[in-house]
């Protein structure tokens, strides 16, 4: 089930908060039940075959963690290793298991197929067990399974900790209607719908088809990769916040306050501050849960530089079992690394106003550059575009130029060789290139939801925010009116139905 199908928001979604609440009056252990029952539904929507692996999954790390609490020295790390290994184990044997063979007998792997969730839900649960050990908590079970299933972060995250949502979910007080929270997580989630449908699915339109023609092998040109490449970073980012903006606004509405996914990433001016904001819940967990552990920036700048490349490298694969996801990740790990050693060596400063403008762009550049291995469907095809944005993919054919709104491209015609068309006017829409800037323009002119909204989770992201005073949101009829026009021209699309990006991983 989708968060922007009609099923969902009109059926689902309302019965799952009336129950929740009708019950909380009665008994709150009674709702939190049912809520779980709920998010369970939720997750058989797509394959009811696949449901006893959460199920499992769950009560076999609430059995791990009872063992970690009980158990002091060797005895809980033993069982908190037990625990990860058993944890990864089945990720590893869904999401892995024929990409090793491929590796093994040299042969192209087949497309897997890995149980919806199992992605994010072996780091949440790998996560609680750390934090566990760590802590010694004891865990109530209902209230466990509740943390684990919870729909809105269930499928795409973002990444809890156990920490953060597990005392929201103990506090009896928010088992009760907050019409302060209802407003804005209606908002929230309709700034969401909003990003998805009106915006991301609008630019896959212009990326599908260059990446698919690079994947068959056919000549792609520089404005065709560039302009794809871009246009990919973009849809990707307001695809996935668009997500975790959802997921978000339906946390409020159960008065639980999930975590902050993004915080205007495309507007970083270094790969260090790029990824404190991009995926903030997956960079945090690969800085907590491998980079630390593997020693993190305390033995020196080479084994800093290591630790990195490795810490991005497996969060590349994470991603998903292929070539071009490791090597995403170890392109990130690189660029982190060059990063941190140009810290080192110049010490952080605050740029001027052209060195920061060159900065932001190098970095943006750079990371839109990596979008191509994430969304290539193989290292050759990736080969191909790269070659094309630096220039090199290849002649072209016989062309003529030709102008028109919805094609700012070539045809065949009168010349020969046109090295100069080539580069700057083949194969890529001109409504595709605006957009692009559109998009682009929006990331990083306008604020980003949790901005307008002030929303904060805990842990304090000031230094992301700027101030946009001057459009705050109030629960006033004008932003009631905003909310409806919104709603009403994002749900004109939901006729198209398309999965979020990230469901895939």
């Amino acid at each position: 089930m989708l968060f922007n199908s009609p099923e969902f928001i009109f059926l689902f979604l309302p019965c799952a908060l009336i129950f929740h609440f009708a019950l909380a009056r009665i008994s709150v252990a009674a709702a939190v039940i049912v809520t779980t029952l709920s998010s369970l539904a939720f997750y058989a929507w797509w394959n009811p075959g696949y449901l006893p692996l959460p199920i499992l999954s769950i009560a076999f790390n609430y059995l791990i963690a009872r063992q970690i609490a009980a158990r002091t020295g060797a005895g809980a790390r033993i069982s908190v290793i037990a625990g990860v290994a058993a944890n990864l184990g089945v990720l590893c044997y869904f999401k892995y298991a024929d990409f090793l063979l491929s590796i093994v007998n040299g042969l192209t792997p087949a497309p897997a197929y890995v149980p919806l969730a199992l992605s994010f839900t072996t780091f949440v649960q790998i996560a609680f067990l750390v934090d566990v050990y760590q802590h010694r908590q004891q865990v109530n079970f209902k209230n466990y399974a509740l943390f684990v299933s919870f729909f809105p972060h269930l499928i795409a995250g973002p990444i809890v900790r156990w920490n953060e949502l597990g005392p929201q979910i103990a506090d009896a007080a928010r088992f009760r209607i907050d019409w302060q929270n209802v407003a804005p997580g209606l908002m929230i989630f309709t700034f969401g719908l909003v990003k998805k449908t009106l915006i991301a699915d609008q630019l896959a339109l212009y990326v599908a088809p260059v990446f698919d023609a690079a994947a068959r092998g056919e000549w792609v040109t520089a404005a065709a990769a560039w302009g794809a490449a871009l246009a990919y970073t973009a849809q990707l980012y307001f695809d996935f916040s668009g997500y975790s903006e959802m997921a978000i606004g339906l946390g409020l509405l159960f008065n639980l306050r999930l975590p902050i996914n993004f915080a205007a990433p495309l507007r970083a001016a270094s790969p260090i501050d790029l990824w404190r904001r991009w995926h903030v819940s997956l960079a945090r967990f690969l800085r907590d849960v491998v980079y630390v552990p593997f020693g993190g920036s305390r033995r020196g700048a080479s084994r800093t530089s290591i630790n990195l490349v490795v810490t991005m490298t497996l969060g590349g694969l994470w991603h998903g079992a292929g070539w071009t996801f490791v090597i995403w990740g170890a392109f990130h790990g690189v660029l982190l690394a060059a990063n941190h050693l140009w810290r080192s060596w110049r010490g952080v400063a605050q740029p001027g106003r052209w060195r920061g403008l060159l900065s932001w762009l190098g970095t943006f550049l750079a990371f839109a550059v990596g979008m191509v291995f994430f969304r290539a469907a193989n290292v050759g095809a990736a080969g191909r575009l790269l070659a094309a944005m630096s220039g090199f993919g290849g002649a072209a054919p016989a062309h003529q130029v030709v102008l028109q709104w919805d094609k700012w491209g070539i045809s065949e015609g009168y010349f020969s060789e046109p090295f100069i068309l080539a580069w700057f006017g083949t194969q890529w829409t001109m409504v595709g290139s605006l957009w692009t800037l559109g998009a682009l323009s929006v990331c990083l002119l306008l604020p980003e939801t949790m901005e307008l909204f002030d929303y904060r989770e805990g842990e304090p992201h000031s230094q992301w925010r700027r101030s946009w005073s001057w459009l705050p949101w109030q629960p006033t009829m004008a932003w009631l009116a905003i909310g409806a026009l919104l709603f009403v021209v994002a749900f004109g699309q939901i006729g198209r139905v398309s999965e979020f990006l990230y469901y895939q991983f």
